[in-house]
């Protein structure tokens, strides 16, 4: 039987040493120190889905005032392409429902490298296909473009109400002036190369 278990502070640092920092590019990732802290002020939640004692995925989430970003998703390298990814969002869904959950999901771009935008493309598809729906907007944080995407799809107004409590995450624990260098909630529209 697979379960969703909450971490410790132990287990979430061995999952940060281990996976995390396997998992995600080093733009991509937050630092340890800057999760602990957030999980010492009570807002930041960290999940295995296990099956036994076998860690299978794993989620780590950021709650906000009216929202929760999904910071966080993936599947250990041996679990893989079993739909462990699809039963950790849904069981993590369920944990915080009807709470709505943000992703930021790393845009397709005319600038990447051959054969990323397809797998960009794959996890966009596979927020969409679980449910989550776009929001409208993109953010460009420290330097990454992400497509903006909640669960459940959003009703009216409820967009701009989670792109404020979005913009409000990080407000809360970035410094002012980095803040307004390295991040955009919601970013501009990329400009395109000119094609003379």
């Amino acid at each position: 039987m697979v379960e969703l278990r909450p971490l410790a502070d132990a287990q979430l640092r061995r999952l940060y040493r281990e996976h995390v920092a396997r998992d995600f590019p080093p733009a991509e990732r937050r630092p340890l120190s800057s999760i602990l802290r957030l999980r010492r002020r009570g807002v930041y939640d960290a999940w295995g889905l296990y099956q036994g004692d076998a860690l299978l995925a794993y989620a780590l989430l950021w709650r906000g005032a009216g929202c929760a970003l999904l910071d966080y998703l993936a599947v250990c390298r041996d679990a893989r392409g079993q739909g462990y990814g699809t039963r950790a969002l849904e069981l993590v869904k369920g944990q915080y429902s009807p709470v709505p959950l943000l992703a930021e999901v790393e845009a397709p771009e005319e600038s990447a490298p051959p054969g990323e935008n397809a797998l960009r493309q794959r996890r966009l598809n596979f927020y969409q296909q679980a449910g989550f729906a776009p929001l409208g907007y993109q953010a460009v944080l420290f330097g990454v473009r992400y497509d903006m995407l909640s669960w459940p799809a959003a009703g009216p107004g409820l967009p701009e109400r989670l792109q404020a409590a979005h913009r409000a995450l990080y407000q809360s624990e970035v410094p002012p002036l980095l803040f307004r260098r390295v991040i955009r909630i919601p970013a501009e529209a990329p400009t395109t190369a000119r094609k003379d």
